[in-house]
């Protein structure tokens, strides 16, 4: 603080980024352009996901409030003023992304350039293509607290009362925007043990009392964030979110499920790693594979002594394991849900294992052109994806037209145009480029989902979803074909009604 009154604030700013090592710096250009090259596309188009919809139009602090995510809610009202910024947000994304990269980079033992470009662009460019991509309203935010989770892990081992403390909060803050990014901080400190033990050689003797306690100040920091951001919540009196059954999470009332919970933990492991899915190729995960396959094969030779070679091993197939760490208490929770996010953390520790842990020059030349291409593949699939997010929002606001002309066209005077009810959901042609899958090209459209549409479109149409006690209304849909067929469309009563699924015409899947 005294160097803001004896100093010039250029001067300040300039001495902060000397102190960056050179080899940091060097790395965070490449790692911004790696960002860049992904998510370009993305950034220049008002790509709108389901849930951006809806979060637009919230003029409030409460964005994730019902489900616990209250610093989420007071960063989107208070830090932006709830404004629905695109590039913006993308830019600040990369930039907390970026730095989360670095310093976890630098944590593990990284001092090379390359190494921590290397680590940096996985741990970047893999979340976005993984999950981040789709939440355009939560790309600054969702990025902001695995920044803090990461800091918070690297201030908790140094021990002091005053840094474990500052990590709490850290958690606090970070739990207060997304729960799960437990499992990034978790992944963060099994792999930094594995690096210590691996690279002792290197940096020195490996002091086991050290690492002890070096684990149980992680432990008390992020168990006494834990608890005081549940006392936070449980002062809240929320109404938990029912779809995602948010208040499941804050009761622990039905204790732990050991078995169940690691059997879903496998279950969920192996998917990710072994299963298809179908905007993941399967040459990425090959990719994957092959570097989590040599990686344990250095942390078998590497130690000296059995029981290290064993400690090695266990402590990488923890980090295996550890993204799903939550599980342990809520092993079929959709609350919690797994942040794939943390199977970065796991590849880049592989990758930064080979390169140095092999001593061969064409070991290390090998591994970084193998991450290379890897990077490069996630970088096209964040583009695709985005192109794919792209063409199904033009896809909505097309059919949004189609069914607004359709309606509107209908020759009857009794009906002035301003409130069509609804029946049913809408599940648009899944076929490619479109493929189903989680978040990625939506294809159902419901009433809701339309009313959020119109409004953005400036039209004053309302939209309101079918009632029991509309019995005129159901008579007539029983009769009806869904859209897109030409009977979906008429007039009841002086109203519109859209038939977008009915029980007679079940063509459209239930969502």
């Amino acid at each position: 603080m005294k160097s803001l009154i004896t100093k010039p604030l250029d001067q300040t700013v300039a001495d902060w980024w000397n102190a960056i090592s050179a080899e940091s710096r060097k790395a965070l250009m490449f790692v911004i352009g790696a960002n860049l090259l992904a998510f370009g596309f993305e950034m220049s188009n008002l790509t709108l996901h389901h849930d951006d919809v809806s979060q637009i139009f919230i003029q409030d602090s409460i964005l994730g409030h019902y489900l616990g995510r209250f610093g989420l809610g007071w960063l989107h009202f208070y830090g932006q003023n709830a404004y629905f910024m695109p590039f913006l947000q993308m830019s600040l994304g990369i930039l907390f992304m970026s730095t989360y990269g670095i310093i976890v980079a630098r944590f593990w033992g990284a001092r090379k350039a390359l190494d921590i470009a290397l680590v940096a662009s996985i741990l970047c460019v893999f979340p976005y293509m993984a999950q981040l991509y789709q939440y355009n309203t939560s790309m600054a935010t969702y990025s902001l607290a695995h920044l803090l989770a990461a800091a918070a892990v690297i201030l908790s081992i140094r021990g002091t009362p005053a840094h474990i403390a500052t990590a709490a909060v850290l958690y606090i803050a970070a739990f207060s925007i997304y729960q799960s990014v437990i499992a990034i901080a978790a992944t963060v400190f099994v792999v930094w043990l594995l690096f210590r033990l691996l690279l002792s050689r290197e940096e020195g003797a490996l002091v086991p009392g050290a690492i002890l306690w070096s684990a149980a100040h992680a432990l008390i920091a992020v168990i006494v964030g834990g608890l005081l951001y549940v006392l936070a919540v449980s002062f809240m009196d929320l109404d938990f979110d029912s779809s995602q059954a948010a208040g499941e999470a804050f009761n622990l009332a039905g204790g732990i499920q050991l078995g169940y919970a690691i059997s879903e933990i496998l279950s969920g492991s192996r998917s990710f790693f072994l299963w298809p899915e179908n905007y993941f190729p399967d040459y990425l995960k090959k990719f994957q594979l092959l570097f989590i396959a040599f990686a344990a094969i250095f942390c078998l030779l590497l130690p000296k002594g059995m029981g290290s070679k064993i400690s090695a091993i266990f402590l990488f197939a923890l980090a295996i394991f550890s993204p799903r760490v939550l599980q342990l208490i809520h092993p079929a929770g959709t609350y919690h849900n797994l942040t794939l996010t943390a199977y970065a953390l796991v590849i880049a520790a592989a990758v930064l294992i080979i390169n140095r842990a092999g001593r061969a020059i064409p070991i290390r030349n090998a591994s970084t052109i193998l991450a290379c291409i890897m990077i490069a593949g996630y970088i096209m699939q964040a583009n695709w994806i985005s192109t794919v997010n792209y063409l199904n929002t033009v896809a909505h606001y097309t059919t949004l037209t189609q069914i607004l002309a359709r309606i509107r066209s209908l020759p009857d005077d009794k009906w002035d145009g301003k409130r069509i009810i609804v029946v049913g959901e809408y599940d648009m042609r899944p076929s490619y480029p479109f493929r189903s899958a989680t978040g990625v090209a939506v294809e159902f459209i419901d009433a809701s989902h339309m009313q959020h549409l119109a409004k953005l479109m400036r039209d004053d149409v309302t939209f309101t979803e079918v009632d029991n006690g509309m019995s005129k209304v159901l008579d007539y849909v029983a009769t009806r074909s869904p859209w897109p067929h030409p009977s979906s469309v008429g007039v009841v009563d002086g109203e519109g009604v859209l038939v977008l699924s009915n029980d007679k015409h079940s063509s459209n899947l239930d969502h």
